[in-house]
C-alpha cells in the first residue's frame, strides 16, 4: 500500500478530508482548583475517610507525639528516619524501633511490628491519596508490612491534585517507580496526621 493510500485510510477513519485542520483537543481532565488551605484539608479528609482511612489534625509537633502514642497503644512499632518523626519525638517513644543494622534487620522488624510510622512526600486533596517516595530514610517496607500504617505529614505538603504534584516535578526521573500513590487503606488500617 502506498504512503498516500495509508494517509487517506487514516483520514477516512478520522472523518477528515485532505488538508483539513484537526479539531481542538479535549479539555484536560485534571485541573487546579485554587482551593484555600481549609478547603484542601476538608476535601482530603472527606476523600480519605470515604476510602476507609482516618485523619487527625495536630496543632503542634508535641500533639503529634501524643496522637501517635495513643494510636500505637504499646504495640510494637517501626518508624522511618524522616526528620519530622524525630522532631515530633516519635522515634523516642517506648516500643518504637527506628534504626536498623541492615536490610534483613529492617525486614524482620517490619514483619513482626504491628504499626509502621512514616512521613510522605505529599498528599493529594482531590483523591485523598498519599504520595510515598522510597528512599534510605523512608523504606517502603514500613508502609507495606505492618497492618497499621501511620503517616505524619506537615500541612504545607497537602497539594490539590496530581496536576499540582506533577507540576512540582521538573524531571521525569523524579517521578519514577520509587514514587507510589496510596488511596485508601486496602486491608490495613491507615491513619494520617496533618501537622499544622
Amino acid at each position: 500500500m502506498s504512503r498516500d493510500a495509508i494517509l487517506q485510510a487514516v483520514r477516512t477513519a478520522l472523518g477528515r478530508k485532505p488538508f483539513q485542520k484537526p479539531s481542538a483537543g479535549p479539555e484536560p481532565i485534571l485541573q487546579v482548583h485554587n482551593w484555600t488551605a481549609s478547603e484542601r484539608v476538608e476535601q482530603f479528609q472527606s476523600a480519605l475517610v470515604a476510602a476507609g482511612g482516618q485523619v487527625s489534625r495536630a496543632p503542634s509537633m508535641s500533639h503529634v507525639r501524643e496522637i501517635v502514642e495513643e494510636l500505637v497503644a504499646g504495640r510494637p512499632a517501626v518508624a522511618s528516619l524522616a526528620p519530622i518523626l524525630a522532631e515530633c519525638g516519635i522515634t523516642s517513644l517506648a516500643g518504637v524501633q527506628s534504626s536498623f543494622s541492615g536490610t534483613e534487620a529492617l525486614r524482620h522488624a517490619c514483619a513482626s511490628a504491628t504499626v509502621g510510622i512514616t512521613s510522605a512526600w505529599c498528599l493529594l486533596a482531590e483523591t485523598g491519596s498519599i504520595v510515598l517516595r522510597a528512599s534510605a530514610e523512608e523504606p517502603r517496607l514500613l508502609s507495606l508490612l505492618p497492618p497499621v500504617h501511620i503517616v505524619v505529614v506537615p500541612l504545607r505538603r497537602l497539594l490539590e491534585n496530581a496536576d499540582e504534584f506533577f507540576g512540582l516535578l521538573p524531571q521525569p526521573a523524579d517521578s519514577s517507580s520509587a514514587t507510589v500513590l496510596v488511596t485508601g487503606p486496602g486491608r490495613r488500617t491507615l491513619h494520617v496526621i496533618l501537622v499544622e
